[in-house]
């Protein structure tokens, strides 16, 4: 337990202090200064109180205050006792408010501070202290109505190109590394080696999961067993775990990431265990031989004589996906390290926002905008959005991406078909703005054109070289439309691409093993759009164009 000393020159109070111990199961001592309250620096990791001690505010209130406090760091994620902190102190330095103060406050505050307070003071209710009812019933009537847009194209939901982007980047990633290379301990303590790799294999589990990055930071290899096999936990009940199905693949077992009552991180198993394909688990079988090496070249170093056997036990309590500090660690027993890890501890674990900040370093190419950023919100929209589109329940929604029934029917309520013929709109105006922006000119003898299926002329790229180095799924000449690097031809027939494609469209969708399921042939639709779009610019350009010649 680390012990911080009292400011120097504040007078001692008379309020009281205790050890408790925090969610994390680290023991603090409530007189401190500062509360240490996660192992490792995750988001939280330390809480700062001494404004608290070193107020003049009566000690009631500093005791009343704290209280709050203790049952967030006892109750709640380390983030969420920080975030109470930092969102409560600017009001609380010289003591607790009166109502009609916060009331007069409240309509200046930001959402995180309105929320924060409301959070403190049901608190202080939920703790049978009748005079903060009022008080709570105020800020939570008050509060900011939550405006969540799955559909947002900077924080909502993935076009399917950016989705597809986003995987193909983290499976060539992985692809790339070198599974098989020989290693020395120093790998294992940089960063910038085993950390990465780390990086990667959580990258893969994010996206192939879909659940929250500290629901990922928290797994150990316990969690991960075969198929058919049984984890013996009396929160899962036996019928809900995988049979055997031959093969490699695996299941995961995850922990609800927030529950109401939870003592400790790891106490509340999510009722299904998560199916593991075939091929990621021969990605994290590969992981663990890997991390299974680094641990032994650091009892090598440290001359501590452990079996392989013994040390795969070991590994069983031991983080899924540890910090690089692991294998710097110093000991002379065996007996030492056991005693760091159990089921419950989470000494070693890679913090929640290592995670979260690998997956936002993956680049994604958009066709929507110029800096799309992958998060793990981001991920969650996009496979509840996807699913409710192709017909999928609340429930069936909710047990593929961990979040509750409530949260997923949001997803359900949306009405997507009204939403696209928006987006086009929007599109089709942005493109009715853009694509004749710039002044008609003679083409020069430099410029490459781009042809139809028949090598009549439709276009030419503005920008050669970007023109060249396009990868487009759909080729030349349909996935050129709409792209803001394509100059169309006035002149050229794009009624003969848009015939084709339409042709093209109609196969595809007589040959659907499901008419419901349309997601496969939603790209060409759209450039269908953009053909159609390119022909109405035509047309309107066209008198204009001859009526300026003559």
């Amino acid at each position: 337990m680390i012990r911080y000393k009292k400011q120097e020159g504040v007078k001692a109070s008379k309020q009281k202090a205790s050890l408790v111990t925090a969610k994390s199961s680290l023991v603090i001592n409530t007189a401190d200064d500062v509360w240490v309250v996660l192992p490792h620096n995750g988001k939280g990791h330390s809480l700062y109180v001494g404004w608290v001690h070193s107020s003049a505010m009566p000690d009631d209130e500093k005791n009343l205050i704290l209280d709050v406090f203790v049952y967030y760091v006892r109750t709640k994620a380390a983030s969420t006792a920080s975030s109470i902190n930092t969102n409560v102190k600017p009001f609380m330095s010289g003591g607790i408010p009166s109502l009609d103060r916060i009331k007069a406050l409240w309509s200046g505050l930001k959402t995180n501070q309105k929320k924060g307070l409301n959070q403190f003071f049901g608190t202080l209710s939920k703790q049978g202290h009748e005079r903060f009812k009022e008080y709570h019933s105020f800020t939570f009537m008050h509060l900011d109505k939550l405006r969540v847009n799955a559909l947002d194209s900077s924080s909502g939901a993935l076009s399917d190109s950016e989705f597809d982007s986003l995987a193909k980047e983290v499976n060539v990633k992985l692809q790339e590394f070198k599974w098989d290379d020989d290693r020395k301990l120093l790998f294992y303590q940089s960063p910038g080696l085993y950390g990465r790799l780390r990086n990667l294999v959580t990258n893969k589990l994010l996206l192939s999961i879909v659940r929250r990055p500290i629901q990922i930071a928290f797994l150990k290899w316990s969690d991960l067993i075969p198929v058919g096999a049984s984890f013996n936990d009396a929160g899962i009940r036996d019928a809900d775990e995988i049979g055997a199905m031959g093969g490699q693949a695996l299941q995961l077992r995850v922990f609800i990431a927030k529950s109401t009552g939870m003592s400790f991180s790891r106490e509340c198993p999510e009722r299904y265990p998560i199916y593991i394909s075939d091929d990621l688990s021969k990605v994290l079988i590969e992981y663990k031989r890997v991390m299974l090496e680094g641990l032994a070249m650091l009892m090598q170093s440290l001359e501590v004589k452990v079996d392989k056997s013994e040390l795969l036990n070991l590994m069983t309590d031991m983080p899924m996906f540890p910090h690089t500090s692991l294998f710097k660690v110093r000991f002379k027993s065996i007996v030492f390290l056991k005693s760091l890890f159990t089921s419950r501890s989470t000494a070693y674990h890679v913090s929640e926002g290592a995670v979260t900040n690998a997956i936002r370093w993956v680049p994604v190419t958009s066709d929507r905008t110029a800096d799309c950023m992958a998060t793990s919100n981001r991920i969650r929209h996009t496979v509840l959005t996807r699913g409710a589109q192709d017909g999928l329940s609340a429930a069936q929604l909710a047990k593929i991406t961990g979040v509750t029934v409530p949260a997923a029917r949001h997803y359900i309520d949306l009405d997507y078909k009204s939403r696209r013929e928006i987006d086009s709109k929007y599109i089709g105006n942005e493109f009715l703005r853009k694509a004749f922006s710039i002044n008609v000119t003679v083409g020069s003898a430099d410029d490459e054109t781009i042809f139809d299926n028949q090598f009549n002329p439709i276009g030419n790229p503005r920008d050669k070289r970007s023109c060249t180095t396009c990868s487009t799924i759909m080729g030349r000449p349909l996935g050129c439309y709409g792209c803001p690097n394509f100059r169309p031809i006035l002149e050229a027939d794009h009624r003969s691409v848009l015939e084709l494609a339409e042709n093209k469209l109609a196969v595809n969708r007589s040959s659907l093993i499901n008419p419901l399921h349309t997601r496969s042939i939603e790209k060409l639709e759209r450039q269908i759009a953009w053909v159609k779009l390119t022909i109405a610019v035509c047309d309107e350009n066209l008198p204009r164009q001859s009526a300026i010649e003559d």
